[in-house]
C-alpha cells in the first residue's frame, strides 16, 4: 500500500519515469501535436435524433437513393488529412449489396436492428439494366443479427449488405476508413 501512494505521489509531482527495475516508458511523449486540426467533433445523442429524424423525413419524402428506403448524411468528410469519413445512415427493407475497393467500413448501430450479410458473392445483376431496377443477393454470405448498440467492422473487397424486415429500420453511424492509394 505505501509503494502504491509513493508512486501516486511521484506521479502528481510530475516525475516523467518511475524506475522499477525497467526503464518506463513515456508511450505519448514522441507524438507531435502541430499541426493540430481544429476537428473536435461530438454528435451528442440530441444530434443523432434530430439527423434521424430529418434522415426518416427524407424517406416519407421519398428522397431514397434509387427510389429504395436508404437516405444518410455525410457528418463528416473525408479530408486529404484525415483518411475517413462518417455518415449516419438510416434504413429500411431491401438494399444492394456493396463492395469497396480501398475503403473499409465500420457501423456502430445506433437504432433499430437488421440482418447484416458479409463475404460471398453477388448474383442476378443484369448488364444494362439501371441499378435502381437490380435486386441482386448474395450467395456464399456469412449472416450476423445486428441491433442498438452493436459495432460492426467490413474490411474492403468484401461483399456486404444489410437488411430489415420491410415494417422494420436500422439507424447507424458508417464510419469509412480508406487505405492509402
Amino acid at each position: 500500500m505505501r509503494v502504491a501512494i509513493i508512486l501516486l505521489l511521484i506521479y502528481i509531482a510530475g516525475l516523467q519515469t518511475v524506475s522499477l527495475g525497467q526503464n518506463a516508458v513515456d508511450t505519448f511523449g514522441g507524438v507531435t501535436n502541430e499541426p493540430r486540426p481544429a476537428e473536435y467533433l461530438l454528435w451528442n445523442a440530441e444530434t443523432v435524433a434530430r439527423i434521424k429524424s430529418e434522415l426518416q423525413q427524407g424517406l416519407a419524402d421519398g428522397n431514397g437513393i434509387w427510389g429504395t428506403d436508404f437516405i444518410f448524411e455525410r457528418v463528416l468528410e473525408e479530408a486529404d488529412h484525415r483518411p475517413h469519413s462518417m455518415s449516419i445512415v438510416h434504413r429500411s427493407g431491401y438494399t444492394q449489396p456493396e463492395i469497396h475497393e480501398r475503403k473499409w467500413d465500420m457501423y456502430v448501430i445506433l437504432d433499430g436492428s437488421g440482418t447484416v450479410r458479409i463475404g460471398g458473392e453477388r448474383v442476378n445483376w443484369i448488364s444494362g439494366l439501371p441499378p435502381e431496377q437490380q435486386r441482386p443477393q448474395l450467395e456464399g454470405y456469412e449472416e450476423f443479427s445486428v441491433t442498438k448498440g452493436d459495432i460492426l467492422h467490413v474490411p474492403a473487397r468484401s461483399w456486404h449488405q444489410i437488411l430489415t424486415a420491410p415494417e422494420a429500420s436500422i439507424t447507424y453511424a458508417l464510419i469509412n476508413i480508406f487505405e492509402e492509394e
